[in-house]
């Protein structure tokens, strides 16, 4: 009976052990994390966002993302050396986790900052900010990226880009968020052409849904403020973000 009674014991301590660093495990795992973000929008078209995500401790992460541009008018027009852009950056965790900020560099590659004919590696650094603030009542994004063209000289003629997005929301419940959705893309530099052109101003209304998992579904749309090279008067932008 007291072997029985041992034996059991040892058995409980091996489950016991054992599961413990099944936990451990996956809790290492937990601590990186990937998600993709699915964009259709007027302007640029289709396009996959990917993002990775490095947590070295409660207050402080190390990111990266990845855009697949894939609008023939960032290339040559027929698919090829189309705009690619890769960014690694750290993310920061403040006011009790409400307020999230995350600086990168980034650098683009293919021939999108140049009126060159094929594709240059690393043709372009991309610094950006992204700004998330998220408490009981508000959810609010913004993102903003220079383009900035580093490979140029000869006959290249080169040209840099702005970008910057804002969607300010009130929560409805914790399901639906319905706000409003402004971006801009401007040239602020061009050795081929007129400086500070605005390609397109949009403002508009916007609904995002959330879902389990940390999935969520946005839809904007409304009027095209402004334009200096003839984009639609009216745009839509669709996106859905999906953790892995």
């Amino acid at each position: 009976m007291k072997k029985t009674i041992i034996t059991l014991s040892l058995f409980l301590f091996l489950v016991n052990l054992t599961h413990g660093q099944e936990n451990n495990k996956e809790e290492k795992k937990k601590k990186a994390t990937f998600a993709a973000k699915i964009v259709q929008n007027t302007a640029a078209g289709f396009f996959p966002i990917f993002f990775g995500n490095f947590e070295t401790n409660k207050n402080f992460d190390i990111t990266m993302y990845s855009i697949f541009w894939t609008n023939g008018a960032f290339g040559n027009g027929d698919g090829n050396d189309l705009l690619f852009e890769v960014a690694a950056g750290l993310g920061f965790k403040l006011l009790d986790n409400k307020l999230y900020l995350n600086p990168s560099l980034g650098f683009a590659s293919g021939k999108w900052l140049s009126n060159g004919t094929g594709t240059k590696v690393g043709e372009g650094i991309i610094p950006s900010l992204y700004v998330n603030y998220n408490d009981t009542t508000f959810d609010i994004e913004g993102f903003l990226e220079y383009y900035k063209s580093i490979r140029g000289g000869g006959d290249t003629k080169t040209r840099d880009f702005i970008l910057n997005w804002l969607a300010p929301g009130v929560k409805v419940g914790n399901r639906v968020v319905i706000g409003a959705y402004y971006e801009t893309l401007d040239i602020t530099r061009n050795e081929d052409g007129p400086n500070n052109l605005q390609i397109y101003q949009w403002l508009g209304g916007s609904i995002k849904l959330k879902f389990d998992k940390g999935i969520a579904f946005r839809i904007s749309a409304g009027p095209n403020l402004n334009t200096d090279v003839g984009v639609s008067d009216e745009f839509y932008r669709v996106s859905a973000f999906i953790p892995f």
